[in-house]
């Protein structure tokens, strides 16, 4: 009965509020460009953060600075693992609306799903049992297109202060309501394998506009991280070159072809990462090449004079076949390569490493290659920084 009469009372009130505030919220800063953090060194873990409030990063201009960011830095220190973190927020996101933004993602890809949705739900007073089917809905969802390994976290509505000023009222009736279904969430996901509730007490807001800085997210971080740290490194997924089957294989070609860069004249912004990627490993040679049908294209190929090759196999080939580097200290070596046109002619190659190009859906279409034509290491020093050069890459091509 209470509970009704708040929804009653409460919905027309806060409807009024954020209507009338609705111009002040537009005008507070949130992050703009690319919705990626990447943190430095290899192995890296693929998390993906989804939802609304404390996760759009209100307040600062990059995602860098916002919660996603140090969630990833912060996972790194703890995990000793890069992290690739994609960010799809949204104000108005929802339970239930959630799943038409999870159907455009490829799911099976992430290591960790980080929802933070409910506040939309505290303040509208949606009914807890309907709060609940919503939540059961999505994790059946996700665990559906997931991978045995895959963790989700569903993050807690957090007091209705630390987010903004809100009226007393609405702190009052409409924090009481996100402490129901935060309630609701625990329990929910105390039922689930694979599935954690993280807490999320964070304290009142202590500036005095709506302008949150980069300290405020790092402290939230603080609070959210560790459990999805001890779930991350409970498990070390090691990588795998699985096989492309003919379903991903044309998925990738659409990829590759709708960035329409195949065929296209040399670039200075692409050549220059290539260079840079010889120089600073101290290699002959290095090349951006994308994997067409049946051939490999060099868009930038520095040391050799080369603009495509058959696609046979190749060290290229597998490099798009992981998630992680690939490394040949002496191609003569191993039977895989030694008759490689590239090892038994020009330029006579032993060395080789690449690190996979993704196209911004996140498919591989292509690697950065270092080789050289005397055999050599490969450190996890130099796997982290061709990571990093890789995915300066991948940057041009989401701006291209």
């Amino acid at each position: 009965m209470f509970d009704g009469v708040v929804r009653l009372l409460g919905r027309p009130g806060v409807r009024f509020w954020l209507s009338s505030t609705s111009l002040a919220r537009a005008a507070i800063p949130q992050p703009e460009g690319v919705a990626a953090v990447h943190t430095v060194g290899t192995n890296p873990a693929r998390i993906l953060v989804i939802g609304g409030g404390a996760a759009i990063g209100f307040g600062v201009f990059s995602h860098e600075l916002a919660l996603a960011g140090h969630i990833g830095r912060q996972l790194s220190v703890l995990t000793g693992r890069a992290m690739d973190v994609d960010i799809l927020v949204e104000r108005e996101m929802t339970i239930a609306s959630i799943r038409g933004w999870l159907s455009r993602q490829p799911i099976g890809r992430y290591e960790a799903i980080v929802i933070t949705v409910g506040l939309i739900e505290a303040l509208t007073f949606t009914r807890v049992s309907a709060w609940r089917r919503e939540l059961d809905s999505t994790i059946d969802y996700l665990q559906s297109l997931g991978h045995a390994e895959q963790q989700v976290f569903v993050v807690a509505v957090p007091p209705l202060g630390a987010l903004q000023k809100y009226p007393a009222p609405i702190r009052l009736f409409a924090g009481r309501h996100a402490r129901l279904v935060n309630e609701a969430t625990r329990e929910q996901c105390a039922r689930r394998a694979r599935v954690t509730f993280l807490p999320f007490e964070a304290s009142p807001s202590q500036e005095a506009d709506r302008f949150r800085g980069s300290a405020t997210y790092s402290r939230w971080a603080e609070l959210l991280v560790p459990p999805i740290a001890a779930k991350l490194t409970s498990f070390v997924r090691q990588t795998r070159p699985t096989s492309v089957d003919p379903d991903d294989e044309l998925d990738r070609q659409a990829s590759l072809d709708a960035l329409n860069i195949l065929d296209t004249e040399a670039e200075e912004r692409f050549d220059r990462i290539a260079i840079t990627a010889r120089d600073l490993l101290g290699t002959a040679s290095a090349a951006i090449v994308f994997i067409d049908q049946d051939r490999h294209w060099f868009k930038s190929c520095i040391g050799v004079d080369m603009e495509q090759m058959p696609r046979l196999s190749s060290l290229c080939d597998i490099t798009i076949q992981r998630r992680e580097h690939f490394a040949v200290d002496d191609a003569t070596l191993d039977p895989r390569f030694a008759a490689n046109p590239m090892v038994v002619g020009e330029p006579h190659m032993r060395f080789y490493a690449g690190y996979p190009i993704e196209a911004p859906n996140g498919i591989r279409v292509g690697t950065l290659s270092v080789f050289d034509p005397y055999p050599r290491s490969f450190t996890d020093a130099d796997a982290a920084l061709l990571r990093g050069l890789a995915l300066m890459v991948q940057n041009e091509l989401r701006t291209a």
